[in-house]
């Protein structure tokens, strides 16, 4: 595995031009098509967003949830899940959707997804930037740390390139897996802290076991960042990282281990 790793992270390394250039040229390519390009990407967001609260306030009215406006606790929460959301259903076919890169024999395959993840990101910008005029209209600005968002936002990052190298080697290879993933990724967002909070889970070992997802700790992270400016438990860091670099190491693991084949899939 150790060689493996060192094979992707020098493949990262040599081509770090090429990632950030792709990344660019990538953000619009889903869009290209339209007249409008990248709006219809926040115009979703906003009729999701739109929706959910609608349905909070229709059912539960206004209120707080976990001291702060219902609405707040959302949009802290959906945002930076709109991020991971992309990465891992439009980024999870990083290799799958480029067969002609794939088929290249001199390109470095296993920096797709990193591509793909940095590229959404860009994609993403505006929608953290309507995060903060949402934050100030409701008056909790005065609460927000910027250390500590830029530091969820490298976690976030961290996170999404090391899920999708895994996630992304197995959808190239595997039909069956594409099909199981999309099933679980259609439901991903109610075990998170989005819609509801974890105070509502009565036993303990299934509190642990929701937080055990590592996308808790970031989406948690961003909500703390805009409305309470204080870090997450030490130990709930330790364990993230901890995790991030296990995934990573799967997944340069599987990148090494899988890339001569997927020429032979796609």
């Amino acid at each position: 595995m150790l060689k493996s790793i060192c094979t992707i992270y020098a493949a990262h390394r040599k081509n770090i031009r090429l990632i950030v250039k792709m990344a660019f040229l990538n953000m619009g390519k889903q869009t290209v098509r339209s007249s409008l390009g990248m709006f219809w990407t926040y115009f979703h967001d906003m009729i999701y967003i739109l929706v959910f609260v609608a349905f909070r306030l229709l059912i539960a009215g206004g209120g707080n949830m976990m001291g702060m406006h219902s609405t707040i606790y959302m949009i802290t929460g959906m945002i930076p899940w709109f991020f991971i959301n992309d990465v891992l259903s439009q980024g999870s076919k990083a290799i799958r959707s480029n067969k002609g890169i794939v088929q290249s024999i001199r390109f470095p395959v296993p920096v797709l997804p990193t591509i793909e993840v940095i590229s959404i990101f860009l994609k993403r910008l505006f929608s953290f930037a309507m995060l903060f005029a949402v934050v100030t209209w409701f008056g909790y600005i005065r609460y927000f740390r910027m250390v500590l968002f830029l530091y969820y936002v490298g976690c976030a990052v961290a996170l999404c390139v090391a899920v999708n190298l895994v996630i992304s080697a197995f959808v190239a290879v595997s039909d069956d897996f594409r099909q199981l993933y999309d099933a679980l990724l259609r439901v991903l967002i109610y075990t998170m802290p989005i819609l509801w909070d974890f105070s509502r889970v009565k036993s303990l070992a299934v509190n642990i076991l929701l937080r055990m997802n590592p996308m808790v700790y970031v989406i948690k992270g961003f909500r703390d960042a805009f409305t309470s400016g204080s870090l997450q438990h030490v130990g709930y860091t330790i364990y993230f990282w901890l995790a991030v670099f296990l995934l990573l190491s799967a997944g340069c693991y599987v990148q090494d281990r899988l890339k001569k084949y997927y020429a032979d899939f796609i």
